[in-house]
């Protein structure tokens, strides 16, 4: 994906993907990078803390807003993606890659489930649609991060007048 065009649809501005031009681009980045790692190695006593202490069963009053709430949120993922995929949109990569939480929707369904009938039922959701679907999405960014659709000055030629609109 770097280095290609993308077209902002509202704007009709061409828009670079990938390093900004400058000398503090790797600075930055490094910076960025370095603090990324340190919050994830810092989350490690947390999770821990976590395990040791939380009780092995709860009862949450808000249960059912917080699971709608995260469904809501994949399938709008979802169609977020399956929608810039449609328009050969390079931005489709960030929509899969958020679509790829149904990996942790489908870990929520398995490892919340109750005993009976709920626990193969998650388990058939997990295993048949939820965790292809995630795997899919994540295949599908990464792919494109290889191999970018063509930017529309590449498949049309470039439009001097709308170029000269952008800011």
């Amino acid at each position: 994906m770097l280095g290609t065009l993308n077209q902002v649809d509202r704007l009709r501005c061409p828009v670079q993907s990938g390093n900004p031009p400058g000398p503090a681009r790797r600075g930055t980045r490094s910076r960025l990078g370095r603090a990324y790692v340190t919050a994830g190695v810092a989350m490690i006593p947390w999770l821990l803390y976590l395990a040791f202490t939380l009780p092995a069963s709860a009862t949450d009053g808000h249960w059912a807003l917080a699971r709608v709430g995260l469904d809501s949120c994949e399938a709008l993922a979802l169609f977020a993606t399956g929608r810039l995929l449609l328009r050969a949109d390079n931005r489709c990569v960030l929509a899969a890659t958020a679509t790829a939480v149904l990996l942790a929707d489908a870990w929520l369904d398995v490892t919340s489930a109750a005993p009976g009938d709920e626990l193969p039922t998650a388990i058939a959701m997990a295993v048949f649609a939820e965790a292809p679907i995630a795997l899919a999405c994540i295949a599908l960014a990464l792919g494109l991060i290889r191999h970018p659709f063509p930017s529309a000055t590449e498949t049309a030629g470039t439009d001097t007048q709308e170029e000269q609109r952008c800011p």
